[in-house]
């Protein structure tokens, strides 16, 4: 995905309320997919980002950030936390598998020593 042509937007989580934090997240991405003006299904993009947020608060480490790039034909979440675990899915939850249905991709890297989920979303 080339970002030169993306909006990007970020948020953290408030550090003292982090599950509180999910909902702002989903506020977040859904005015961030408004922004840049996605032609695909804005409800995928908040369905993404409140998955790997709700993975990041409960199974990840320090406080998630959530980037977003996107234009008008796709958006790129990712989600970064202090974690050194790799995300993978788990029985019985179903948050991983229902981003890889969402996305046209997505997976795990490390970048600056922090763990990063991300997912493309394609019109």
């Amino acid at each position: 995905m080339a970002r030169s042509s993306l909006i990007e937007a970020v948020f953290s989580l408030p550090e003292n309320d982090r599950r509180g934090g999910v909902a702002l997240a989903r506020d977040f991405a859904r005015r961030a997919a408004q922004r840049c003006g996605y032609r695909g299904h804005h409800e995928d993009v908040v369905l993404v980002v409140n998955e790997l947020t709700t993975n990041a608060v409960r199974h990840g480490g320090g406080r998630p950030v959530v980037h977003i790039f996107g234009g008008e034909e796709q958006v790129l979440v990712e989600v970064v936390d202090d974690a050194a675990a790799h995300a993978e899915p788990r029985a019985p939850g179903w948050g991983l598998q229902l981003v890889a249905v969402l996305g046209e991709s997505w997976g795990v890297l490390e970048r600056a020593g922090q763990k990063v989920v991300w997912c493309e979303l394609t019109v």
